[in-house]
């Protein structure tokens, strides 16, 4: 029984939040309504290492005109320069999910689209997918985003604490990276995949200005604020450094 009251505490606070943070106050409600709120669809591709070539020009010829056609709006695709070096990475923006189930409904009985898939399935090793909504007060990603490099960051925070991290971001977390330089996209909350995870899309010019802005941050006090909060909250952090792939220049 005590393990069945902690569960329903953890569902009602989650839903506690999710509900707080997409309706808002009733007053700014009634004075500015808030749009919906945009669905971005992530996909990891695992391309076979003697196909790479082969994969881009295929992307670039016949996917990415059939992927615009059919709606989505691409935030990004880049390859891995430090993590898995065969995986792309690819973000797209939808309205909502039924703007991505209307791109479906294109794409399905497309023979073009029959005609990508056929050529393009013995390329890969795998291709893992979820989707994200940015969080309230987030911050909107470009479509598409054209920094140099990008660090792409996972927080894994307990569902427990999902409502403290999130209070935290919003109201201190984000303004701190802001303030030091950092051009920051997110956070994406996980709308269909493993609901712990928050992700973070984070633009360079070059891998020096990185280094610049965290070795400055880690020396000023706001350093110190921002990562011992973090990690309290969310124990498990992965980041990848990305780069544009050729097609999308």
């Amino acid at each position: 029984m005590k393990l069945e009251r902690w569960i329903v505490t953890i569902c009602l606070t989650l839903i506690a939040s999710t509900v707080s943070s997409c309706v808002g106050s009733p007053e700014s409600e009634r004075s500015q309504p808030s749009a919906p709120p945009k669905i971005y669809g992530e996909w990891l591709i695992r391309v076979k290492p003697d196909k790479g070539a082969q994969y881009d020009q295929l992307i670039e010829e016949k996917g990415l005109p059939l992927f615009h056609a059919a709606g989505g709006r691409m935030v990004g695709w880049w390859k891995t320069l430090v993590g898995n070096l065969y995986e792309h990475v690819t973000i797209w923006e939808y309205d909502d999910m039924a703007g991505f189930e209307k791109a479906i409904q294109f794409l399905g009985p497309n023979e073009k689209f029959a005609e990508f898939v056929k050529l393009r399935d013995p390329l890969l090793d795998g291709e893992d997918s979820r989707f994200m909504a940015l969080s309230s007060s987030g911050s909107s990603p470009a479509l598409p985003e054209r920094a140099n490099f990008v660090i792409h960051e996972i927080h894994r925070v307990p569902l427990i604490r999902i409502p403290q991290y999130m209070s935290f971001m919003r109201s201190v977390g984000l303004d701190l990276l802001e303030k030091h330089g950092f051009d920051v996209a997110g956070p994406f909350e996980t709308a269909i995949g493993t609901w712990s995870e928050v992700t973070y899309i984070i633009g360079f010019r070059s891998l020096t200005e990185r280094d610049r802005l965290i070795r400055d941050f880690l020396a000023h006090e706001d350093g110190a604020i921002y990562v011992g909060r973090v990690r309290e909250l969310a124990p498990d952090i992965t980041t990848r450094l990305l780069y544009p792939a050729p097609f999308t220049k």
